[in-house]
């Protein structure tokens, strides 16, 4: 795992700029540090060493070619061995040599031949190649101004190239209001965009083009019985899994005590014959998951460390939240997690993604059964719905009638709906807003080939919730402590084959993860384990607000009125716990990135 950054520019700047936006990645490669500047490309790589130690090092240079790689590249031995057989020979051994040769071989059709999380910049004297990988567990931003092309592992490192501009994208804003997190491809500055995940981009004779190379198929549907079925996504999991144990340092998993991460601590631990790290976190004095995690960890008789840690501890992280405004709560305590997981691994296997690709969470058959009411009754409800107050439109079930099935369903988080914007914004700010999250669902909607609405909404979750919000959760945070996280569920191929699965074996009913407890079943984890219901990491915002964190937030909440983005904040007695953190959040990356900022 690493970061880099660099540039194509015809006119270049001098080697210094590229120093200082590589020493901003330092967390996310403390190994090694490596430069390259030759005509108008730049690359600049920071490395933290998983394979092949002694070797590997970055940027790759082979003859013309170049290659800056962040990310695994889980079949490089099979890949390997491919190109052997075309006549292509290797100096290290590992993965990074692989991709640079697979790259020169196939160029942006290499891309198809890739499992693995991955971004990349490769040069070959004449054409610069930009990729992320399928699912969107690597970042990637890019700039690109009249015939100049910046990138980055993260935005800070882009922030240090003279020619950026630091304009706010009041679109990013509108975004992050509303859903907690700001989605590809908006940035919270205007010139700078994320590049999607399962994109690439190519820059040839001063032109750029962006292309999406994969989507998941969720058509045709797997024909099999049930335990068929049950039988090939187990051996796509365990194959996952193993996939991810290639490692010259030590690893690990974090396991909440839910089923999704605690099968991936079972089947690691049944692949490497030994007893696995286990990694778990806790507030002191708040009811979680802890136990569960423990009571995981002696079923497998694994090494188990549980850190127990304070309000005080969690509230520290806040100064350690992103270069963009992020709300999702969830950031703090894993930031904390990786921080001290840190101290015993370099790489730790996480349970992202199940929720999204087997049907986890309740939203989704709550949402079906509204479905039907929607279907019904629509045509009747649609033509009052805007003589409604913005109180009552923003019901869930009222602005889902109101709408065409390919825009009811946005994404599971829903702070500031868009309804109450009128009253919520300042109307010169708002004005200024070209987009929402409905435009970007309902993209993903069409983007999906199946007619089913689970799929719909599993495919918009996995482009915006999943790729935008938990996979950046679990990169930053990890890697501000330099800590690799590997994410099984999210191999592309098991991907496929979950999509083609008919809906009633990812969610039976109110039952979600159907097949996925199946699985687990199988004799990996206790039964009390499977059958519970799901709780996650609980933090006591509410009782935080007001106490310890009422003085900043009430200060916070005085700034933000005065940056002329709010017509009338909402009083606190007003605002869920939820709202005022993502408003803490926002507020605290203004004083840290834009700190003279206010909408004119």
């Amino acid at each position: 795992m690493c970061g880099f950054t660099g540039w194509y520019d015809p006119s270049p700047q001098p080697k210094e700029v590229l120093e200082r936006m590589t020493a901003q990645l330092f967390s996310r490669g403390p190994d090694a540090s490596g430069l390259y500047c030759n005509g108008p490309l730049a690359l600049g790589h920071r490395r933290l060493s998983i394979i092949d130690l002694a070797a590997s090092h970055q940027p790759m240079i082979h003859g013309k070619f170049s290659l800056a790689f962040n990310g695994e590249i889980y079949n490089f031995l099979e890949l390997k061995a491919e190109l052997e057989r075309l006549g292509h020979t290797f100096q290290t051994h590992g993965d990074t040599e692989v991709l640079l040769h697979a790259l020169i071989e196939w160029k942006e059709l290499a891309l198809s031949k890739l499992q693995g999380m991955f971004a990349f910049a490769f040069w070959d004297g004449q054409q610069l190649l930009l990729a992320r990988d399928h699912l969107g567990v690597k970042p990637l931003y890019i700039s690109w101004d009249h015939g100049r092309l910046l990138f980055a592992s993260e935005l800070k490192a882009l922030l240090q190239h003279p020619s950026v501009s630091r304009e706010i994208d009041p679109d990013a804003i509108g975004l992050y209001l509303e859903c907690q997190y700001i989605p590809a491809p908006y940035s919270i500055f205007r010139h700078i965009r994320k590049l999607p995940a399962a994109h690439y981009l190519l820059l040839k004779d001063g032109q750029i083009e962006q292309k999406r190379y994969w989507t998941p198929s969720y058509s045709p549907k797997f024909e099999g019985d049930e335990e068929e079925a049950i039988r090939e996504a187990e051996k796509l999991l365990r194959k996952s899994v193993r996939s991810m144990l290639v490692s010259d340092v030590p690893l690990g998993a974090f396991v909440s005590g839910g089923i999704d991460s605690s099968l991936i601590a079972s089947m690691m631990q049944e692949e490497i014959g030994k007893k696995t790290k286990i990694f778990s976190i806790a507030l002191k004095h708040v009811h979680s998951e802890q136990e569960h995690a423990e009571r995981v960890a002696k079923f497998l008789g694994a090494d188990f460390h549980p850190f127990f840690v304070n309000a005080k501890d969690i509230q520290e992280t806040l100064n350690d939240l992103f270069d963009e405004p992020f709300g999702d709560q969830a950031a703090l305590p894993t930031l904390l997690l990786s921080k001290l997981t840190r101290k015993h691994v370099t790489v730790a296997l996480t349970g992202e993604g199940a929720d999204e690709i087997f049907a986890g969470y309740s939203n989704y058959h709550k949402r079906l059964k509204e479905a039907s009411i929607c279907n019904r009754w629509a045509p009747f409800y649609a033509p009052f719905h805007k003589i409604l107050p913005g109180r009552l439109r923003k019901n869930r079930l009222l602005k889902a009638m109101a709408k065409p099935p390919s825009r009811r369903y946005t994404t599971i988080p829903n702070l500031f709906d868009r309804e109450i914007y009128s009253s919520l914004l300042s109307r010169p700010f708002r004005k200024t807003l070209t987009t929402s999250l409905e435009t970007l669902a309902e993209t993903q909607y069409f983007a999906c080939n199946s007619n089913e609405y689970l799929d719909k909404m599993l495919h918009i979750d996995t482009s915006l919730w999943l790729a935008d919000d938990l996979l950046t959760k679990v990169d930053r945070a990890t890697m501000a402590h330099s800590l690799e996280a590997r994410v099984p569920y999210l191999d592309h191929k098991l991907v496929e084959f979950a999509a083609s699965l008919p809906a009633n074996f990812k969610l039976r009913g109110t039952d979600g993860k159907y097949i996925l407890k199946r699985i687990a079943s199988k004799g990996y984890l206790p039964t009390e384990i499977i059958s519970r219901p799901k709780w996650g990491f609980v933090i006591p915002l509410k009782e935080w607000m007001a106490g310890e964190l009422k003085p900043l937030m009430d200060d916070a909440l005085a700034s933000l009125q005065k940056r002329n983005l709010f017509r009338n904040l909402p009083s606190r007695k007003d605002l869920h716990a939820t709202r005022l953190f993502a408003l803490l959040s926002l507020e605290l990356w203004f004083r840290r990135f834009a700190p003279e900022y206010t909408f004119k």
